[in-house]
């Protein structure tokens, strides 16, 4: 425990270093994205999906409307691993033609297909067959995915046509969507700044009205980092509401496995709705998914901040802000406020750090020239802090915290699953069917890349849901003075996701959602 806290410690001041030096260089502004004209680009999953069955549009007008939208933004972006763009077309012409034969009825494909003919997009670690899944390190370098996952077999099932696949940070171990394969993904609110990750790439297009449904993953907040940064939704279910088949890393039969989970990722709250209803389907609980949420039924617990080392991880101010207008405008509604202790939250790192004691974490560094030699985790850290490794430095961090077991000493380890089953179970007793947690989602509004990794410890704020294997909703709440979007997270009870989307759906209604990036 006492080296984890040293490590921490060090990252705090190495950023407080570097952070100026950082800033000077990157202080002249990149040039914006280009604004959306087409308005077709500004209308929900859910719409579009209605209009397409309805005839009122073409499924070949909407797809062609969102490649168009992909390739002029992604040179300012790179969020774009790989396209199947004359695929989709394709894909697209046939669905037209079936509506046209009628071959499929309207009112069949709301129920069986609600996302015929509508475009998604798909982060490169969640398997989709024929494109690349290398994890952006190179002893994968040109592997391509033998079949779809799961969660890409349900929506297609459902409809949806899929366009790419989009950058992740290497085999998804850091906070800014970069790797030696693919190289670095930017944020569409400001091109200087991350898009965050893992699913970072696919917040990038979805912020920036080039996608309107993504694909992502999340095991330490990795698709609501992204949803911050970018200004969008994105939930991560309880876990097992989604099965996990089908991304790389895989994490089944890992310590790893209950903090996992693939989610929806979208610029419209009722799509979240849409996708979780289709990726739930099959799972056998009780998520009633369209029962009604009436704020004035609902208790609200809430912290604005989390304790950390000096302040040093203490929320902004306008993130603080936002959590306070919208617990203003909830209590105005009926719901009753209450805030909670840092017991809930101050130790939700450690409680993730106490997952690698097991010792069965994936072995990441693999050398893509002699892949049966294992390489040495301190020699490669040190190369990669450098530049001198063919790993990035958050991948050579987390093989070796895999190789270090955490840096806890397993009495520390042990002491920690008891109380993160204690915790689970009294939060969940706390929340039962009609409770809800807000929290900050990050400490801040943006990231810079070249400091995302001495900041590994600020996802304690999104851990927090999956240590304690609750839902959580990313919610945009506009943007701040700088341009940059705001939010926070909304989780629930176990199996209570109905919760986490109908809040984001009502605070939506209230403070508008996504905001487009200004051009």
């Amino acid at each position: 425990m006492i080296v984890a806290n040293m490590i921490v410690v060090s990252m705090h001041l190495l950023h407080f270093v570097l952070r100026p030096l950082v800033y000077l260089v990157r202080i002249r502004r990149r040039p914006s994205i280009p604004s959306i004209r087409n308005p077709l680009l500004r209308v929900s999953a859910t719409t579009l999906a209605r209009r397409i069955r309805n005839g009122e549009l073409t499924s070949q007008t909407v797809v062609e409307a969102y490649i168009g939208r992909i390739k002029e933004v992604n040179p300012f972006l790179n969020a774009v691993v790989e396209e199947r763009f004359e695929a989709a077309v394709n894909d697209a012409k046939i669905c037209d033609e079936n509506l046209k034969s009628g071959n499929v009825a309207a009112a069949t494909l709301e129920i069986e297909k609600p996302l015929y003919g509508v475009p998604i997009t798909v982060k490169e670690s969640c398997s989709l067959e024929g494109l690349s899944l290398t994890g952006g390190t190179k002893a994968r370098r040109g592997m391509k995915a033998a079949e779809d996952g799961a969660v890409v077999e349900m929506l297609k099932s459902a409809g949806a046509i899929p366009l790419c696949v989009t950058n992740t940070p290497e085999l998804c171990t850091g906070l800014h969507s970069t790797n030696f394969l693919h190289g670095s993904s930017r944020n569409p609110y400001d091109t200087r700044k991350s898009p965050g990750g893992s699913s970072g790439g696919e917040g990038a297009l979805i912020g920036a009205g080039a996608s309107i449904l993504g694909v992502g993953s999340d095991i330490l907040g990795s698709i609501r980092l992204p949803s911050l940064f970018n200004g969008i939704f994105g939930h991560k279910p309880t876990p097992g509401v989604i099965p996990n088949h089908g991304h790389f890393i895989d994490p089944i039969n890992t310590s790893l496995e209950y903090l996992f989970s693939f989610g929806p990722m979208a610029r419209y709250a009722e799509d979240l709705h849409l996708a979780m209803k289709v990726l739930s389907a099959k799972c056998g609980r009780p998520l009633n998914l369209d029962e009604p949420v009436d704020l004035k039924n609902l208790r609200v617990f809430y912290v604005k901040n989390i304790k950390s080392f000096c302040g040093i991880r203490s929320t902004t101010s306008d993130i603080r802000r936002s959590i306070k207008e919208a617990i203003q405008y909830m209590a105005v509604k009926g719901a009753s406020i209450h805030r909670l202790s840092q017991e809930w939250v101050e130790n939700s790192l450690m409680y993730v750090l106490s997952n690698f004691q097991d010792g069965n974490i994936p072995d990441i560094l693999v050398d893509c020239h002699h892949p049966d030699r294992r390489k040495k985790r301190v020699a490669e850290c040190s190369k990669a802090f450098f530049g001198l490794s063919n790993f990035t430095l958050h991948a050579s961090i987390f093989a070796l915290l895999a190789e270090y077991r955490g840096f806890l000493p397993r009495s520390k380890a042990k002491h920690y699953e008891e109380v993160k089953e204690n915790m689970r179970q009294r939060i969940n007793k706390l929340l039962g069917d009609d409770g809800i947690f807000i929290c900050p989602t990050y400490p801040h509004t943006s990231l810079r890349p070249e400091l995302a990794t001495f900041e590994i410890d600020a996802v304690n704020y999104c851990t927090i849901s999956n240590v304690l294997k609750l839902p959580s909703t990313h919610v945009p709440m506009g943007l701040n003075k700088d341009g940059m979007p705001i939010g926070f997270q909304v989780m629930a009870g176990y199996n209570q996701d109905r919760l986490c989307l109908a809040v984001a759906r009502e605070l939506e209604k209230a403070f508008g959602g996504w905001v487009p990036p200004a051009s």
